[in-house]
């Protein structure tokens, strides 16, 4: 039809001609037959002009009902769609769902009912229905992309930082970095900056990339590194991130629930701050967070070796002493002296890197060949160690080496050595031998088990595998308990022996040895998991219900 009115407009001599032609035509036609004569006659003046006034008037009618339609239409689209928050990834071709709180996965069906429950609510478009749905899609996949389109609300930021911060970052401004960091990466922004993060993370590294890939289908942390490999330092930046990020427990139904709020804020930060190093630079007004993240952009190799001269060694004008030893029945007067062996200076160096934040930055070749230029008057090649000089740091470590040496046994058959209770006995090991008692963390001896004795089996970074200690039984000291306590319920009970629970057996164990009887002696606590694992081990054909220690047991 436009396409008859367009020829109408534009050719109206042509048609003016060709109607004439028409009626000439038909009169030539009928002039011997006076009726159909007058019938055309009649038709033409007076029926024709009344048909022709209302088709236009029904065609002006039609027109403004359809621009009303259209109007309405585009009012309802804007208007629902500025009401509901609907947007769509083209590359996972998924469409999504902000609450003004929380982002959602929405199905395609769910946003249909919607649309159609709304215009059937609202009556004015039901003949518009179908078409009205099409285009509210249509505008959702073309104009609302997630990433680039939707912007999160204050309460959507603050409770995607307050996820992260203070369980895996210190401070808000370090939660706003890593962050920004993921955004950039989702966008293939600076992909030739290095970003370091502890080894503790990869795994939560790697299940926030799979979630990223997953729900947008863009990877979220290809700059994400946790090993050193001949990067240029200026393209190097450090995120800090606390050590519990080891655990899956502390982050991963965050992870699951609000994997979502974390990427839509990322790219909204990636987006506001255009960069993550500009973040840093030029948005924060954190000057810790811009030392730390430019540490090594800043610092040359050189440099680097010489902090830690000044903060890990001491150097002594005599260069004589007895040759330090890695044996961990190392004499006191030996650990005493003023030698590091190269072993002893890497573990150093090690530790020099934990409490710094920095990743192995330094090969072991680079970082001797650098030692021994600004020692050089305290190395001595044919012993491969550095004479004259010491490290406040270094009577511990020798301490706990040789605390290893005389108590610890290797033991197939024990398990679950807890870190803490190693620490306690090497404590008291210190005390019982006259010396000031060191300064020793969890991780610290960890660090030192793991460098020192590679082979021992560690776990979860608790606990350590296949090892006892001459100073501590803690079997016997189970065992000890239940023959007390065995003869303690058969008196008390009178020869009416039952069934008890192992927690009530372990509360028994718990109360003998805190006894007053006990006091002013070293008395170590096993764990319940501990005391349970004995139970079940070495009463099996006692157990009823694995909580239970029979009758029975009592008669044996």
């Amino acid at each position: 039809m436009s396409d008859s009115i367009s020829q109408v407009s534009t050719n109206t001599p042509d048609i003016v001609q060709q109607t004439i032609g028409s009626l000439q035509d038909l009169f030539e036609k009928y002039k011997e037959d006076s009726y159909m004569l007058s019938k055309t006659h009649h038709y033409v003046v007076k029926q024709l002009p009344t048909l022709l006034e209302n088709t236009q008037k029904a065609h002006q009618q039609r027109q403004l009902r359809i621009e009303e339609m259209t109007n309405d239409q585009d009012a309802f689209i804007q208007t629902f769609l500025n009401n509901n928050q609907y947007f769509y990834n083209a590359s996972t071709e998924k469409f999504f769902y902000y609450d003004g709180v929380h982002y959602q996965l929405y199905g395609e069906d769910d946003i249909l009912h919607h649309v159609l429950t709304t215009i059937t609510r609202e009556r004015q478009l039901m003949s518009w229905k179908q078409s009205t749905k099409r285009n509210i899609m249509k505008r959702i996949k073309e104009n609302y992309p997630l990433l680039k389109k939707s912007i999160p609300e204050t309460d959507t930021i603050q409770f995607v930082i307050d996820l992260l911060c203070p369980i895996l970052f210190s401070t808000r401004t370090e939660a706003k970095y890593f962050l920004t960091i993921l955004g950039d990466n989702i966008f293939k922004k600076n992909t030739s900056i290095i970003h370091f993060i502890h080894p503790d993370s990869k795994h939560f590294i790697r299940e926030l990339n799979n979630m990223c890939q997953i729900y947008v289908g863009h990877g979220s942390c290809q700059t994400f590194k946790h090993k050193y490999h001949d990067h240029d330092y200026g393209t190097c930046r450090l995120v800090r991130i606390h050590d519990s990020v080891r655990h899956e427990h502390v982050w991963k139904s965050t992870i699951n629930t609000y994997i979502l709020d974390i990427i839509c804020v990322a790219c909204h930060y990636s987006m506001r701050y255009q960069s993550s190093d500009n973040y840093v630079e030029t948005q924060s007004s954190d000057e810790v967070l811009q030392s730390n993240v430019f540490y090594l952009k800043t610092t040359e190799p050189g440099q680097l070796v010489d902090l830690f001269i000044r903060e890990y060694l001491i150097l002594s004008r005599n260069r004589e002493g007895s040759l330090g030893s890695e044996s961990p029945s190392t004499s006191t007067q030996t650990r005493k002296t003023h030698v590091i062996t190269w072993k002893n200076m890497q573990y150093l160096w090690k530790r020099f890197l934990d409490a710094k934040y920095l990743p192995n930055v330094i090969f072991l070749q680079t970082l001797k060949g650098l030692l021994v230029e600004k020692l050089q008057d305290n190395y001595e090649e044919s012993s491969d160690m550095f004479l004259g000089v010491s490290s406040k740091f270094l009577p511990a470590i020798q301490r706990f080496l040789q605390f290893w040496g005389e108590t610890v046994v290797e033991d197939e058959s024990e398990s679950h050595f807890e870190l803490d209770e190693l620490l306690q006995l090497f404590r008291k090991w210190s005390e019982n031998n006259h010396e000031n008692i060191p300064h020793l963390n969890e991780k610290q001896v960890l660090d030192l088990i793991s460098y020192f004795y590679p082979h021992v089996e560690t776990e979860d970074g608790k606990y350590i595998s296949k090892i006892r200690n001459a100073l501590w039984d803690k079997s016997m000291d189970i065992q000890i308990a239940l023959d007390n306590f065995k003869e303690y319920t058969i008196e008390f009970q009178r020869g009416t022996q039952q069934r008890v629970s192992i927690f009530d057996a372990y509360q028994y164990y718990c109360k003998y040895y805190n006894n007053a009887s006990f006091q002013g002696t070293y008395t170590l606590i096993a764990s319940k998991f501990y005391f349970e694992k004995y139970v079940i081990e070495n009463l099996a054909e006692y157990i009823a219900d694995d909580k239970f220690l029979k009758a029975e047991w009592f008669a044996v």
